[in-house]
């Protein structure tokens, strides 16, 4: 089975050195996606332990498909009725990357109708009710292949399960998790500390990490709903990844933020992901903060135009900086979607990199003092 991994733009290399960790290998990387080979136990596997992805799919078909017609053929020349029982509530997503066929809607509905048409015929039916479990199929056509996906993730991986509530402007989970690794953070030899934590996703991430807590352990995904992978294989990926947790991982993780409210959010967020005690969660004015140890590393998303007004934001980030100058032997990764972040700083960043948290293009800026 070849399993195609869905990122974000700019994640590639950070979820290939995970696949690699993980132990696989072959991995062939492209814009936004990496296709790895494995077996129906890689699906749980991975799902589960991923941290930086989107979605996990099943490649079922490829093939050459440069007409409507093609596509239809292509779609309708596999047996869907080994996958999809009679009832199957089957929703068709879509995406197009340098092909001639670019209509999305067109594609998703010429997708359908194959499916629909070879089940009736398999099925000697004449309406398909779809009042069954959910089953999630794209078709994506990236330089005139059509590549037929089997979603078996459902809600994006970035829903860990553990965010009962949050901030006006989140932060992703799985981009969290993507800023604590690239930062090469040393859990015994370095404090972290997240001084805008918002609703404390970074913390938590970075705990996570520390400890070893592979981010699916407390949530579902749709190939476990639907049938698709059975529940004896999900079980043994889950108690496989329990085995890991480290209880006894020492380190030391702040959070703070100037509203209150937030640190209620972070904390009771905290206790969902069953970090609450690894982290300080405090009040603080970031642009205040003074440094609780000669090494440490912040990691930090502050805010750029959510919570505050736009005319303040060149000010907050000036004033971050400047309370940054006394943090010498700390490093610094800040992640913004401000356009005029280093002048405001006051530093242009040792190096950045480009990152999308949803559609909101941002940039890391890396900070290294030693």
């Amino acid at each position: 089975m070849e399993l195609f991994i869905a990122t974000a733009f700019g994640v590639e290399s950070v979820t290939k050195e995970e696949l690699v960790r993980l132990g696989y290998k072959d991995l062939k990387v492209e814009n936004g996606r990496i296709f790895v080979q494995g077996d129906i136990e890689d699906i749980p596997r991975l799902n589960i332990n991923l941290r930086t992805a989107n979605r996990v799919f099943a490649i079922l078909k490829k093939f050459k498909a440069e007409t409507f017609d093609e596509l239809f053929s292509g779609i309708y020349d596999f047996e869907w009725q080994e996958i999809l029982p009679k009832d199957a509530n089957i929703l068709i997503t879509g995406r197009s990357e340098k092909s001639k066929l670019f209509s999305i809607s067109s594609c998703q509905s010429i997708t359908k109708k194959a499916i629909i048409e070879k089940l009736k015929k398999k099925y000697s039916v004449s309406w398909f009710e779809e009042t069954g479990n959910l089953y999630k199929i794209e078709i994506a056509l990236l330089n005139d292949t059509a590549y037929v996906l089997f979603d078996t993730t459902g809600e994006s991986l970035h829903k860990r399960g553990y965010r009962k509530l949050q901030s006006l402007a989140p932060l992703k989970e799985n981009i969290a998790a993507t800023l604590v690794i690239l930062s090469r953070w040393r859990p015994q030899q370095e404090v972290l500390w997240d001084p805008f934590c918002g609703s404390g996703t970074i913390p938590i991430e970075a705990a996570m990490i520390a400890k070893n807590i592979a981010p699916g352990l407390n949530r579902t995904f749709l190939a476990e709903q639907n049938g698709f992978v059975s529940q004896d294989l999900w079980n043994k990926a889950r108690l496989e990844v329990i085995g890991k947790i480290d209880y006894n991982s020492k380190f030391n993780i702040l959070a703070s933020d100037i509203d209150e409210k937030m640190i209620y959010i972070a904390k009771t967020n905290a206790k969902a992901a069953g970090v609450e005690k690894d982290i300080r969660f405090f009040k603080a004015d970031g642009r205040k903060i003074k440094k609780s140890s000669d090494k440490g590393i912040i990691i930090t998303n502050p805010p750029y135009g959510e919570r505050i007004d736009n005319s303040d934001i060149f000010n907050l980030y000036r004033d971050f900086g400047k309370c940054l100058r006394d943090f010498s032997g700390w490093r610094f990764f800040i992640l913004s979607g401000y356009d005029k972040f280093e002048k405001a700083f006051g530093k242009k960043a040792d190096k950045n990199r480009k990152l999308y948290n949803g559609k909101i293009k941002t940039y890391l800026y890396f900070y290294i003092q030693v």
